[in-house]
């Protein structure tokens, strides 16, 4: 077998193989064998037929059977004669598959990037920080008691957060529009359920107003046939209603999981509900900052078929009921969507992986133990949660990396200055 590479870019790689024609033929004759044991012909005990009838019958079959077998086991050999590791399944090209010939093809694929050192260079790094205040706890508080809310009849006109009945009728250059016509239609004033310039439109209406809104339909608009243009809604107000919150009764507190039922006991645990999103948020921030950097500090060129495989995993995540489907109904280039977070994340994978294995990281299992005792705390029962955690080794191994990832940052801002900036809590996880 001969093999010659080229190197047609940084990654992809074409390379020749030639193998012997007996190799082919040999092949081809074990084929045959192999069929004259099994076919059934008439006037012929089964594994006796003749293999020249066998030949006439089903040599196409076989020829074609004997030469994926020959690529796939030369393809595979000459990969490992030439130390090359494919990021991809191969896009083979036969050039010479003549009976009697030597067998040439070509295989064009993309080998995994080398990683050979990784550079890192931060002298110093602003830290987002902030403090749960009394003003969150009742923030957070307001939240809960909106899942329950109801809503009160008003004789004044509508606002901001009011509830809205309404009767309407779209049209466009005064055709009324499919779709753009409903009764009793309830509305959050603020909600932004409907297209910009509505719902403002409702604010100063009473119960008995009407009132014609003019509107445009945003370019992005999902019926395209709609997008961009303007229209206008005859609108009929019916009622006017303002929001109750719930009542935090002892009873609607034992409900969220309180057992006491007590008011205080609840703004605890609310308050270690938000120290918890608040801690995560921070170390989220914070790796991005650093992993960032390293990004910067080290440009890859990522194979494409890296890039696929995590968009479709970053896609399947985003939407659990296509996971497993290649035809889940989205075009490429919707899916083309996910090149950019999946490239950042094949790229940080390896930089990574480097770091960690560069400062000889291990993962610290007290650490471990200890994240997944924080993690159990918030269900009712800690201990079987880290019994299914013992017993799930994907799971495990998640958390395993989190760990190291953790490690690799301590190590990574060893010789970087950390200064504090002090946000609110709001600010903080809502900022990018």
């Amino acid at each position: 077998m001969q093999v010659s590479v080229e190197a047609t870019t940084k990654l992809e790689r074409r390379m020749t193989i030639t193998v012997p024609a007996n190799t082919l033929e040999d092949a081809f004759e074990k084929r045959i064998e192999k069929l004259a044991k099994t076919v059934k012909a008439n006037g012929y005990r089964p594994g006796k037929t003749p293999l020249s009838y066998v030949k006439q019958r089903y040599s196409d079959t076989a020829r074609q059977e004997a030469l994926s077998e020959v690529i796939q086991s030369s393809l595979y050999a000459a990969m490992n004669q030439e130390k090359l590791n494919p990021a991809g399944v191969p896009v083979v090209e036969p050039k010479n598959i003549h009976p009697g010939q030597p067998l040439e093809f070509v295989a064009v694929f993309e080998i995994f990037p080398t990683v050979d050192s990784v550079a890192f260079d931060l002298k110093t790094l602003e830290k987002q920080i902030a403090v749960i205040t009394d003003a969150d706890v009742e923030t957070a508080l307001d939240r809960l008691r909106q899942r329950d809310i109801t809503w009160k009849a008003v004789d004044r006109a509508a606002q901001e957060k009011d509830q809205v009945v309404i009767d309407f009728r779209g049209s466009m250059d005064g055709q009324v529009f499919a779709g753009g016509e409903a009764h009793d239609f309830p509305i959050v004033i603020g909600s932004k359920s409907m297209i910009p310039g509505f719902e403002e439109g409702l604010v100063g209406l009473s119960a008995g107003a009407e009132k014609v809104i003019h509107v445009t339909f945003p370019d992005n608009y999902h019926a395209k046939e709609f997008a961009g243009k303007a229209a206008e809604f005859a609108i009929t107000v019916h009622k006017v209603s303002e929001p109750q919150l719930s009542e935090l009764t002892e009873a609607a507190i034992k409900k969220m999981g309180v057992k006491s039922g007590q008011l205080e006991d609840l703004k605890i645990e609310i308050r270690k509900n938000l120290e918890r999103e608040l801690e995560r948020v921070i170390k989220g921030k914070l790796k991005n900052q650093l992993f960032n950097v390293l990004l910067e500090q080290n440009p890859l060129e990522i194979p494409k078929a890296m890039i696929e495989r995590e968009g479709k995993r970053i896609h399947d995540e985003m939407h659990p009921h296509h996971a497993g489907k290649d035809d889940h109904g989205h075009s490429a280039e919707e899916m083309a969507a996910f090149n950019e977070p999946a490239k950042r994340n094949v790229a940080l994978g390896l930089l990574v992986a480097h770091l960690i294995k560069q400062h000889n990281l291990t993962v610290d299992q007290q650490r471990v133990d200890t994240y997944i005792d924080q993690l159990s705390a918030i269900y009712e029962n800690p201990a079987e949660v880290k019994a299914w955690y013992s017993k799930n080794k994907q799971a495990m191994s998640e958390i395993e990396m989190q760990v190291l990832e953790e490690q690799l940052i301590e190590k990574m801002l060893e010789n970087v200055q950390v200064s504090d900036k002090m946000l609110s809590y709001n600010e903080l996880i809502t900022t990018a």
